[in-house]
């Protein structure tokens, strides 16, 4: 079965469960090469959305569930994918014992989407996640510095 590796809402049990109702949690990963970054502007979330940006130096802590192919078609198109707004990454993340395995992830498809302040709830839906999984939460107040610091000034 495929792996997918969840950094943002896709964090909080209860939308994983509303989107895909039998999904399986697997463990906490962790992806290197990225860092987290709050960026393009998502109608449904009234703003900007936590996004993977490539960083040689940083890595993204999330979660791996295990999905049938039926459960990856709906999150594609959950992800709107088929109208370009998110891309599949096939990705290589490292779990909490250690392993290595592939599993496919979302990221923005927008060239240099620009960086923003997300709203509050979706924001709090985020870090919720964040707490739920037991992962640290500094990296999304540095995501938050970080793309703060990045916005376009007017």
């Amino acid at each position: 079965m495929p792996y997918y590796f969840a950094y943002g809402s896709s964090l909080l049990r209860s939308q994983m469960e509303r989107r895909l109702m039998g999904n399986k949690p697997v463990t906490r990963a962790y992806l290197k090469g990225y860092r987290l970054a709050f960026m393009g502007h998502s109608v449904e979330r009234k703003g900007p959305v936590v996004n993977l940006v490539s960083d040689p130096v940083r890595m993204v802590p999330g979660t791996l569930y295990e999905l049938n192919d039926i459960m990856i078609q709906y999150l594609d198109r959950a992800e709107a994918c088929e109208k370009g707004v998110y891309q599949k990454l096939e990705v290589e993340v490292e779990k909490d014992d250690g392993e290595k395995v592939k599993a496919d992830c979302y990221q923005l498809t927008e060239a240099n989407p620009a960086f923003g302040k997300p709203n509050l709830g979706y924001q709090m839906q985020v870090k919720q996640g964040y707490k739920e999984w037991g992962l640290p939460e500094e990296v999304l107040e540095e995501a938050l510095a970080w793309s703060e610091e990045n916005k376009p000034r007017p």
